[in-house]
């Protein structure tokens, strides 16, 4: 499902809007949000992965314009809906990929047990130290 994302471009165009500064300061003047500049700069230069209906509310009201002015999603391709969406009698497939497994291989916190028979010998030995006294 390829996602054209043309919000620099109707920037330039529609608006004349070249910078991410000035684009902060249009939002800050009409919405009253303050996004940051970081923000913004991933927004005009590159694809977002995924967008908050509420960042696309602010960028709709401060341009004055529909979502649909600025991006556009086409249907995806036959062999990109066969990679996508199961066949018939297969499993169904992750939207986004394969689940991750978890690597167990270690902690960042420590094994209580394993401490424990320390204490013990601790214990025991401030014990047998007092005794010697």
């Amino acid at each position: 499902m390829p996602v054209i994302w043309n919000l620099k471009k109707w920037l330039a165009l529609e608006r004349d809007i070249y910078r991410p500064s000035e684009l902060q300061a249009l939002i800050t003047e009409k919405t009253g949000v303050h996004l940051s500049l970081q923000a913004i700069s991933a927004l005009m230069n590159a694809t977002p992965s995924g967008m908050r209906f509420q960042t696309m509310q602010v960028l709709c009201d401060a341009l004055d314009c529909d979502v649909c002015d600025f991006f556009t999603i086409h249907s995806s391709t036959s062999a990109e809906k066969k990679k996508l969406y199961k066949a018939a009698g297969d499993a169904p497939v992750r939207l986004y990929g394969p689940k991750e497994k978890l690597k167990n291989e270690g902690s960042i916190f420590p094994n209580p047990h394993e401490y424990a028979d320390e204490g013990k010998t601790q214990r025991n030995r401030q014990i047998k130290g007092k005794e010697k006294r």
